[in-house]
This record gives structure tokens, C-alpha cells and sequence, in this order.
């Protein structure tokens, strides 16, 4: 019986009830894929028409509830970022990436530009 409660409860530590803790943790990186998509997204599997709603196609109510549900799904999303990275990185002109739409993505690298041309011409804040 000692044997079978030893096996169970893993190495030994001062109170035998609890299991060892491993001495370190290592993350895992997560890479994109050769076809593109990140393993763990929160879309995986998801019918991708839900990130490019064409109000000319399915009418503009219809466009508007699958742009706040694209984005509520990316919102929960463990790569969203990764995601986002990635579709500023390939200037990305249409759809819902990292939750945010074509536009969204467009005024925040313009942002960014402007934000780096006004620190690099010296006028930074302080």
C-alpha cells in the first residue's frame, strides 16, 4: 500500500499529499504555420466569410453583427496579437485580423509612423 501511495503522489516532498512541483516551466513558442495560420487561435476551424463581411454582399446589418463578432472572437484569442503583427506586417487590405478591421489597422500604423517621425525630429515628449 505504501508502494501504490508513493507511485501516486509523485516525488517525495515534506507534506506527501501534495505532488512535486516541476523545477522550472518553459513556454512554448508559438510560431505560424507554412500555410499561414497560428496554431491556437480562437478561429481555428471558424468559417472565415465571419472576418470579411462585404456590407455590399450580405447588407450592412448583417456585415456590421459579423465585424463585432469576429472581433469578440479575436478578443478572447491567445495569438491575437501574433495575428495583428502579422497582418500590419503584410499591409493586409481587407478583413478583420488581431481585431481590428483593414481601416483600423491602416490608422494605427499611421499613428505609429507619424508617432516615430515626431521622436526622431526630436520632438518627443518628455
Amino acid at each position: 500500500m505504501a508502494e501504490l501511495h508513493s507511485l501516486l503522489s509523485g516525488p517525495a516532498t515534506r507534506t506527501p499529499h501534495l505532488t512535486g512541483r516541476p523545477a522550472a516551466t518553459v513556454l512554448a513558442e508559438v510560431r505560424p504555420g507554412g500555410d499561414g495560420d497560428l496554431r491556437g487561435a480562437a478561429c481555428a476551424g471558424v468559417d472565415t466569410d465571419l472576418f470579411y463581411p462585404d456590407p455590399e454582399e450580405i447588407g450592412p446589418e448583417a456585415a456590421e453583427w459579423a465585424e463585432r463578432r469576429a472581433k469578440m472572437m479575436c478578443a478572447g484569442c491567445p495569438v491575437r496579437t501574433m495575428c495583428l503583427a502579422d497582418a500590419l506586417k503584410r499591409k493586409e487590405p481587407t478583413g478583420i485580423f488581431g481585431g481590428l478591421t483593414a481601416r483600423e489597422r491602416y490608422n494605427l500604423q499611421r499613428r505609429g509612423t507619424r508617432s516615430r517621425a515626431r521622436v526622431s525630429a526630436g520632438g518627443g515628449r518628455s
